[in-house]
């Protein structure tokens, strides 16, 4: 990433105890600088593999890190840590991490219609502060359908965060993010869990992502994408398999995890749910830099 040389820059809680919709806890400084607009051309291959920081206005150096397997060394912790791995439909990658929190997080990036491309410890962020080399690994990135690109910490409590220096840390790597067109923020267990019809509804929708459907099946998902007509959950499932009610609530929790429906993840799944067809996303991934 290359800046001109006058911009550069020197306990556990359940997840039912608060809603998701309250407001993230944000204790992170502002380092903000108001001069230097976000611009995704700032991201530049470097000609050189270990051309230095500092050199041809280079401010930070950002190592994109192949998906899965050993060779992503994310774990850090003892053996009791907890982990998880699983091959993505939606991103057709291998998803590693660590923590129930980012776990979660995974599923959700998975089945979410909004989210259209992620990946769990995607970069390095290597950059000077106070003369010294740091390197950073987010948890997570995702591509929403908006276009926007988030790149999140995930932790258990603010108290996660305590240490002043670690904060300074995570402030210099958020206004790195924001100049190349990114969001960072830092999503503790209460903002990731949600209420408990979201934990229910992730874990269902996730159960059916893989799930087969029938040529008549695929047909009534297509012609609703077509119509673009939102529609109820007990009159699509009538419509799709009238004498198996069970088969059409699978069907459509396919649909949901599949992309070619939206609903309320965070609220509870009834007949009078509203369902919203949605088209494939055809754009290009921000986050395969």
């Amino acid at each position: 990433m290359t800046l001109p040389p006058a911009k550069r820059f020197n306990r556990s809680v359940s997840p039912w105890t608060r809603c998701s919709v309250l407001p993230a806890v944000n204790l992170l400084p502002v380092r903000t600088d108001p001069s230097i607009r976000p611009s995704r051309r700032r991201l530049k291959r470097a000609t050189e593999r270990w051309l230095p920081l500092g050199e041809n206005d280079m401010v930070a150096r950002i190592t994109v890190l192949r998906h899965g397997g050993h060779e992503r060394p994310v774990i850090g912790r003892g053996a009791k840590h907890r982990r998880f791995r699983f091959s993505s439909i939606k991103t057709r990658t291998t998803q590693l991490g660590e923590g129930k929190g980012e776990e979660f997080l995974a599923f959700y990036n998975e089945v979410a219609t909004d989210v259209v491309d992620y990946e769990c410890h995607p970069y390095q962020f290597e950059y000077m502060q106070h003369g010294k080399l740091r390197r950073y690994r987010p948890d997570s990135v995702r591509m929403l359908r908006n276009g926007s690109v988030q790149l999140i910490e995930c932790k258990r409590t603010p108290r996660d965060i305590a240490d002043e220096e670690y904060r300074e840390s995570l402030a210099c790597v958020a206004e790195i993010a924001r100049m190349v067109g990114m969001q960072f923020s830092v999503l503790y267990l209460d903002d990731i869990f949600g209420t408990e019809e979201r934990y229910r509804n992730v874990w269902g929708l996730f159960a059916r992502r893989s799930m087969d459907l029938s040529a008549k099946e695929e047909r009534a998902g297509r012609a609703l994408a077509a119509r673009g007509e939102a529609i109820e959950w007990g009159a699509l499932r009538e419509r799709l398999t009238p004498r198996d009610l069970l088969r059409g609530d699978a069907v459509i929790e396919a649909m949901l995890a599949r992309g070619m429906l939206a609903a309320d993840l965070d609220a509870k799944f009834t007949p009078r749910t509203i369902l919203h067809p949605t088209r494939p996303f055809t754009g290009a991934s921000e986050i395969r830099i």
